[in-house]
């Protein structure tokens, strides 16, 4: 075994003896790197009388079902997968009034996006 592949060997385990499993980025069926929204945290809410019910949406097809979101809340996320170069939507829902618009995103990436229309502030990561 070469000195390299020990090398790795070992950070490999110093890894995983910390719990910790390494990132290993998968590709989609056309080459690109599969992406997957992991979690998002509320700074700011949009409704001043309680939650915010916050849902997703990309081309208009909702991704994740409304979970209740209130300002400090930060929660991990199934694992939703999303395509590089799509819009994703944060919508809050506000039954019997119209659903409002709290910002739209083209995902270019793993990475952190802010939505922070209509007086909201939310954090979606992208992994």
């Amino acid at each position: 075994m070469s000195s390299v592949i020990r090398v790795l060997a070992v950070a490999a385990l110093g890894v995983s003896s910390m719990g910790l499993a390494p990132v290993v980025a998968q590709a989609s069926t056309d080459g690109t790197q599969a992406l997957k929204i992991t979690r998002i945290k509320c700074h700011a809410t949009e409704d001043n009388t309680g939650a915010d019910d916050i849902y997703l949406v990309v081309d208009g097809t909702v991704i994740m079902n409304s979970i209740q979101f209130t300002a400090g809340d930060d929660k991990d996320i199934a694992d939703i997968p999303i395509e590089a170069g799509k819009v994703l939507t944060v919508m809050e829902g506000d039954w019997p009034d119209d659903d409002d618009n709290l910002g739209a995103k083209r995902i270019n990436g793993a990475g952190n996006y802010e939505f922070t229309d209509d007086g909201a502030h939310y954090t979606v990561s992208i992994g």
